[in-house]
């Protein structure tokens, strides 16, 4: 394929990329929008929905809300034997206690006419959801750089150094590249970015490990290392395009699940791979070719 003809353009691009996506960064950061840095769940509801009540409680609920200055930016109702709930969803913390809450709920069933003296039960719980606290950064991080480690270890046993340079300079371009694409196309970053940067630099060193295992087949018997690289990458060109699928269909399916939050999961992942994969198949053939004719040099 006269793709691997032009791997000095690919490069480029890359490069292209990263320095956009440095750039945006220095300008505006990551997109850390309210949903991803505090966002907050309300949930209220009653034990008995008879006579109206599940229907009372939403209203007082909403009342309160809109007392505090409190604006929810979704709401969903679930509905079960025992009662009906109502669950809000708002982007910051607002000046809502659960306790005042749940005492509003209760008044409101109480002075009813209709439903006082029903013994009904009135439910509130205020609880934060995904935030990026939530997330081990630190721990996400160590584990990368010692996997990385490990597999740098293992590519220079049984690869040699040239395989093992390969694939270190592979996953940090790889991540590079993705979060790159990140800022570039303003996703919501937090708080996957580091989960999936760190997913894309193991995807990365993965598949340049079995790339660089096929040249090093493919090169027993000698031959120009510049056009051993070039065939086994167009051999390994399938492969690599069912695991950019897989990622796409990760992505599909997240999405499909209609949460918003699944939804920038599956974006994510989809980024990641795609990162991985096209530097995998494009800079690997060239950072092999390089290395090799500078070790034969020496």
């Amino acid at each position: 394929m006269k793709i691997f003809e032009k791997t000095k353009i690919w490069l480029i691009i890359a490069l292209v990329i990263v320095v956009a996506g440095v750039a945006l960064l220095s300008i505006f950061g990551l997109n850390q929008t309210a949903d991803y840095k505090t966002a907050y769940e309300v949930t209220v509801g009653v034990d008995q929905d008879v006579k109206g009540s599940g229907e009372l409680v939403k209203q007082t609920a909403e009342n309160y809300f809109a007392e505090k200055g409190y604006k929810f930016s979704a709401y969903a109702t679930q509905k079960a034997e025992d009662g009906t709930v109502y669950i809000y969803k708002f982007n910051g913390k607002g000046e809502i206690t659960q306790t005042e809450l749940k005492d509003r709920l209760t008044a409101a069933l109480n002075g009813n006419a209709e439903l006082a003296g029903l013994g009904l039960v009135a439910k509130a719980e205020y609880k934060q959801t995904a935030v990026t606290s939530g997330v081990n950064l630190t721990g996400v991080m160590i584990a990368c750089v010692i996997a990385l480690a490990l597999a740098f270890v293992v590519s220079w046993i049984m690869i040699k150094l040239s395989g093992a340079l390969t694939l270190l300079c592979n996953s940090v371009i790889a991540a590079l590249v993705y979060v790159s694409l990140i800022a570039i196309t303003r996703l919501p970053a937090l708080p996957n970015l580091v989960t999936c940067a760190a997913a894309s630099m193991i995807i990365t060193a993965v598949i340049t490990f079995v790339m660089i295992n096929r040249f090093k087949e493919m090169g027993k018997n000698g031959g120009d290392v510049k056009a051993i690289a070039k065939e086994g990458a167009n051999k390994s060109f399938i492969r690599i395009c069912f695991i950019v699928c897989v990622g796409a269909l990760a992505a599909i399916a997240l999405s499909a699940t209609t949460s918003v939050y699944l939804a920038f999961t599956g974006l994510h992942i989809l980024a990641a791979t795609v990162s991985a994969a096209l530097v995998s198949l494009i800079a690997t053939p060239a950072f092999w070719s390089a290395f090799k004719a500078v070790g034969s040099k020496k």
